[in-house]
């Protein structure tokens, strides 16, 4: 009867058939951050879960644990474990060995929110309304143009009340446009345009049924508006991305808040010269479409791998 042999190198790791390199990030706009999956095999009595530290890089085949490196050496892909070990028979066991490359950040839309933005206080005028005559929008132009009955008397970047009702071309649905908007554009002195929200892949008509527009001053009541969002994912490695050398070095950046500095003056839920930021600074991250943070959090990604999530919203 023949002694059963086995072959010594069957106690290393062989990369075999199925070993592949993903780039999961290409969607996103991240086309070079790499995933590398080497499905291997090994004797199962010599497999080890130590075989290769977290976070060692793929800079060799020796580094890699394996006895030849199926893709070109990367010392920017780290180890980020063992997976989906299980038997194949002749005691051999296979499972896959991943390195991964630290992604670069992101950031993707997120769907929207509810978000409560601050109240203003400020000065104020009574205004009466001004009534719109017309309405019309230009194909791959953003927003609407509104045409008012008088001067309208307001500027770019100003913000505006806005009540109206219309349809599209022979469609009679009624649509209602309510809430404050921000001015894009004004070429004329009755002319303004204004993004309502409704966009249309070609040339339509739109017929006003009736409409006005007040000016927003520096005063206003807390709004909760439904809000897109953004969400920006960074990738951290401690003790490889600088500065960083465990997870309680992280500081997530803060949701957006007002901080008072004037107790005489302050009310809550409402920017002034005596809060962080003021009225006015509030007033410039709105014309500026500056992103405040709506919440983030810190999870793992990959091996110790961690990925920060911080979702922002523009300043309304």
């Amino acid at each position: 009867m023949a002694i059963p042999y086995i072959q010594p190198t069957m106690a290393f790791v062989r990369a075999v058939d199925g070993t592949y390199i993903s780039y999961p990030f290409i969607e996103d706009g991240d086309a070079t951050s790499k995933v590398y999956n080497m499905v291997c095999t090994q004797q199962a009595t010599d497999y080890s879960a130590s075989q290769v530290a977290l976070d060692a890089t793929m800079s060799s085949a020796a580094a890699a644990g394996v006895l030849v490196l199926p893709f070109t050496a990367d010392s920017d892909a780290y180890f980020v474990g063992d997976t989906g070990h299980a038997p194949i028979g002749g005691g051999m066991i296979s499972f896959t060995r991943t390195f991964a490359n630290i992604p670069q950040s992101t950031t993707v839309a997120s769907g929207s929110a509810f978000v409560t933005f601050p109240g203003l206080r400020g000065t104020f005028a009574a205004l009466s309304p001004t009534a719109i005559s017309s309405l019309s929008m230009t194909a791959g132009t953003k927003g609407v143009t509104l045409t008012t009955s008088t001067a309208h008397n307001v500027a770019v970047n100003n913000n505006i009340n806005v009540s109206m009702l219309y349809t599209v071309g022979a469609d009679p649905f009624l649509h209602s446009t309510v809430g404050a908007f921000r001015v894009l554009a004004a070429p004329t002195t009755t002319t303004l345009t204004i993004d309502t929200g409704h966009y249309w892949d070609s040339q339509v008509t739109l017929n006003l049924d009736e409409g006005s527009i007040a000016q927003v001053l520096t005063l206003r009541d807390e709004l909760v508006r439904n809000v897109s969002t953004q969400t920006r994912y960074d990738y951290i490695l401690p003790g490889v991305t600088p500065g960083i050398s465990s997870s309680l070095d992280i500081n997530l950046p803060p949701a957006f808040a007002v901080s008072n500095i004037s107790s005489s003056t302050f009310t809550s839920g409402f920017l002034s010269a005596g809060t962080i930021p003021s009225d006015t600074q509030y007033q410039t991250m709105i014309e500026d479409d500056a992103q405040i943070v709506i919440e983030s959090a810190l999870a793992e990604w990959a091996g110790n791998i961690l990925v920060m999530k911080t979702k922002t919203c523009k300043a309304r």
